[in-house]
């Protein structure tokens, strides 16, 4: 499994796996590279498969992002893959959540000349809410949810990076489990699967299982932009003349799907794929579904 050297010179894990023409796929938070794997697999034998890692999770799990704005660090970290791993060539490319508005973002930055066809996974084009915005991450929760964030953010923030994260009051390393929880129910979509995040997130030894906090300062860097940052791509989507697919799980209860389909007036090549019994995370909920998706969206 390679590594890339990133514009800041750190070196960030990623996955390549299979043989044919290449499709980049970026992982949302609180996932890695890894959960791709069992719906890639199948299709190894017809596309390779780059799968990076971001700063905070999986083998990148060390790097914390360097600009003040996560998804230009991400952005630019997507750059360097394509640089270093593509020979220049255009690839699909696919994003759930972060990774989406990762997506978005570089597409943003450094144009699509490198990217042929556009897989976009249940998320917003808009993060935050306002009286004419409803559908932002959390949906109607999310204003209370993300004032909730704000002083414990503002609390933690007084900690350097550095700091490990045994070092930090109890009451914090507490309530950042608890919000972790929190995130991770909203991202599922069956009770049990809810229940076992909120439990899982009770239990430190668990939760580091599901999402390590040895970098908490990067997990805390993306709360922070959640909760300040009005991430927009309204704006961008009429400039996006590719082919794109807007997949949505019906259930959603991280963005809700009414703001998702807001894309297809605005996209001027746009599908949309309505995944029925899928919440955030339609590769979760209906594996089989979605590797046939994914196959004829870069077919």
């Amino acid at each position: 499994m390679p590594r890339i050297r990133a514009l800041d010179g750190r070196s960030l894990h990623v996955r390549v796996i299979g043989r044919g023409p290449q499709i980049v796929l970026l992982h949302g938070f609180g996932m890695e590279s890894r959960h791709w794997l069992p719906v890639v697999l199948p299709l190894a034998h017809r596309f390779q498969f780059i799968l990076p890692d971001f700063r905070g999770f999986g083998g990148s799990s060390r790097h914390a992002c360097t600009e003040d704005c996560i998804l230009t660090s991400h952005a630019q970290d997507v750059h360097a893959v394509l640089e270093q791993l593509t020979g220049n060539q255009p690839v699909g490319l696919g994003g759930i959540s972060l990774g989406a508005s990762t997506a978005l973002r570089y597409m943003e930055l450094y144009g699509t000349a490198q990217v042929r066809r556009y897989l976009h996974i249940d998320q917003s084009p808009r993060i935050g809410h306002d009286d004419g915005w409803p559908w932002g991450i959390f949906g109607e929760e999310g204003p209370a949810q993300l004032e909730r964030w704000r002083p414990f953010l503002d609390r933690l923030g007084r900690f350097p990076a550095e700091t490990p994260f045994e070092a930090l009051p109890a009451d914090l390393r507490e309530q950042f489990y608890d919000d972790l929880g929190y995130f991770l129910a909203k991202a599922l979509s069956k009770p049990w699967m809810k229940w076992g995040a909120r439990r899982a997130a009770s239990v430190p030894l668990l939760a580091n299982e599901l999402v390590p906090v040895d970098n908490w300062y990067t997990l805390y860097q993306h709360m922070r932009a959640y909760a300040e940052r009005d991430y927009d791509f309204l704006p961008l989507l009429p400039q996006l003349e590719l082919p794109v697919r807007v997949m949505v799980g019906r259930h959603s209860e991280m963005y809700p799907w009414a703001g998702q389909l807001r894309m297809l007036d605005l996209l001027p090549n746009a599908e949309l794929v309505v995944m029925e019994n899928s919440g955030h995370v339609p590769l979760l909920d209906q594996p089989l579904r979605f590797i046939r998706e994914l196959s004829a969206t870069f077919a």
